[in-house]
């Protein structure tokens, strides 16, 4: 019996509904945390067992990213090699309820670097209770990351650098992830390069969906502020274990980074023997800075670097005792070249001017023959 226009017409009309509904019905993901074409070469030692995926990195994307370039606010920490082990389940499962993310890690990208929520550490508005955004904050680099306050690097929004060198037969047609959470389930990034391939219409308050054979993953935000994911949707795993060396100072105390308003132009990190040198240069704006005489002068911007070998090989930043009250924060430069290893440079860099002055709470008296 033929069927009528009408009724082809709701036909039509039900499978456009039903593919709506279902959300991917074009997309099928790649599942592959056991396959190493799956990761790049920053990951090593994969495994599976257990019923996780197991895997190491040194917490440092490929040598091509332009880590820190961009950045306007800076707490003066470098990415530096960390030793991180991380466990992924295999097959998670959907929690009866979301779990929001708070400041810290939530998941790793297929470069072995963490992924973290997008606030920053500071304190929370009392308005509304929320920490600032690192995006917002101008704390963050064109590939979406920053060093930590232990030198680690990690993203707070999508890695894009990242999505951009794994590319878009990665991305788009094979559907490979770019990253997990910490919930287990893969992270990906459809519509990046083809905006035929976008889901952001159909996903759920978590920025989560489930493709066409039912597997939950998370999509990241591909314009404006680029959100990984706004909540875990199966149940969070304590999934990274981490091992590293502060840097410490002069005294011997370690450098958690005081931040200041220096709008970082270049970053580079070289090997000198037992030492790695880490550089930054850029221009320092709207700060105090303190005289040797005691006084503070504001300067309104000016070109310089900060650098750090070892306790006895840095120029950074601290900030001067309150209790000598300047109508505001003032910071110092802390100059040391002691001990640079041979083969930095120094006189090189384009230096801030050394503070001389009384002894600081963070700083001993200044090296003799200065």
């Amino acid at each position: 019996m033929a069927c009528s226009d009408t009724v082809l017409r709701g036909l039509a009309a039900a499978v456009l509904l039903s593919s709506v509904v279902s959300g991917a019905a074009a997309h099928d993901i790649k599942s592959c945390k056991c396959e190493t074409g799956c990761y790049t070469q920053e990951v090593d030692k994969l495994s599976c067992s257990g019923g996780k995926a197991r895997f190491s990195s040194n917490g440092l994307p490929g040598p091509k990213d332009p880590l820190m370039r961009g950045i306007v606010g800076t707490n003066q920490q470098f990415p530096a090699v960390h030793n991180y082990e991380f466990e992924i389940l295999l097959d998670p499962e959907l929690a009866a309820r979301p779990t929001p993310t708070d400041a810290g890690p939530v998941g790793v990208a297929v470069n072995g670097v963490p992924i973290f929520d997008p606030s920053t550490q500071g304190p929370a508005d009392r308005s509304t209770g929320k920490r600032p955004s690192a995006l917002e904050a101008g704390e963050l680099d064109v590939c979406g990351g920053h060093a930590g306050r232990g030198d680690d690097y990690h993203y707070h929004i999508a890695p894009k650098c990242l999505i951009e060198d794994l590319g878009p037969t990665w991305v788009e047609d094979d559907k490979k992830p770019v990253g997990y959470a910490m919930d287990g389930f893969p992270i990906l990034a459809l519509g990046w390069f083809d905006q035929s391939n976008s889901v952001e219409a159909q996903l759920d308050r978590c920025r989560g969906m489930k493709d066409a054979s039912g597997a939950y993953f998370y999509n990241v935000k591909t314009t404006s502020s680029w959100d990984v994911l706004n909540c875990l949707s199966g149940t969070p795993q304590n999934f990274a274990r981490d091992s590293w060396e502060h840097r410490v100072d002069r005294t011997g105390k370690e450098i958690t980074g005081l931040p200041i308003r220096f709008a970082i132009r270049d970053s580079s990190r070289t090997s000198h023997g037992s030492d790695v040198c880490h550089v930054m240069t850029g221009l320092l704006q709207g700060e105090q800075i303190l005289q040797d005489d005691g006084s503070a002068r504001p300067i309104e911007a000016q070109e310089g670097a900060l650098f750090y070998c070892n306790k006895a090989c840095y120029g950074l930043f601290f900030e001067a005792d309150r209790s000598q009250r300047f109508g505001g924060r003032a910071i110092y430069y802390d100059h040391i070249a002691s001990g640079c290893p041979s083969g930095f440079d120094v006189s090189g860099l384009k230096t801030f001017t050394p503070y001389d002055g009384p002894a600081q709470s963070r700083k001993g008296p200044p090296p003799t023959g200065r």
